[in-house]
C-alpha cells in the first residue's frame, strides 16, 4: 500500500485527488474501497472465529484505523516512505480492535 502512494507518478494519489473532480473517477475510487472492505471483512471473520478477534469487531472501523497513518503519512504529508509505519499502524489498530474499539456501534 505504502509503494502504491509514494510511487512517481502514483495512480493512487492521482485517483484520489481526481475523485473530488469527477463523478466517474469517484465511482471507481469507492468501488475500490469497497472491495478492499470485502477483503477485510473475511479476514476479521476468521480472526474473530479463531477468537483472535472480539466478536462483532467493525472490519470497516478496523482497515481504516490500521491504514490511516500510512494515508496522512503518504499523501497529505507526502513524506519518504517509512518502512516501519506499516507494521506499527497495523500493530496499534490490532491493540485497539482488542480492547473492544472497533466493537458493534449499537454497544457504545
Amino acid at each position: 500500500m505504502q509503494d502504491s502512494l509514494t510511487a512517481q507518478p502514483s495512480i493512487a494519489v492521482a485517483l484520489i485527488a481526481l475523485s473530488f473532480r469527477s463523478a466517474e473517477a469517484a465511482r471507481a475510487l469507492d468501488r475500490l474501497w469497497a472491495d478492499r472492505y470485502r477483503h477485510c471483512e473475511v479476514i476479521v471473520e476468521r480472526a474473530i472465529a479463531r477468537r483472535e478477534l472480539p466478536a462483532g469487531t467493525d472490519a470497516r472501523a478496523l482497515l481504516i484505523a490500521a491504514t490511516a497513518p500510512v494515508y496522512h503519512h503518504g499523501v497529505v504529508l507526502r513524506l519518504p516512505p517509512d518502512p516501519a509505519l506499516p507494521e506499527q499502524s497495523a500493530e496499534a489498530a490490532t491493540h485497539a480492535a482488542l480492547a473492544g474499539t472497533f466493537g458493534p456501534r449499537a454497544a457504545r
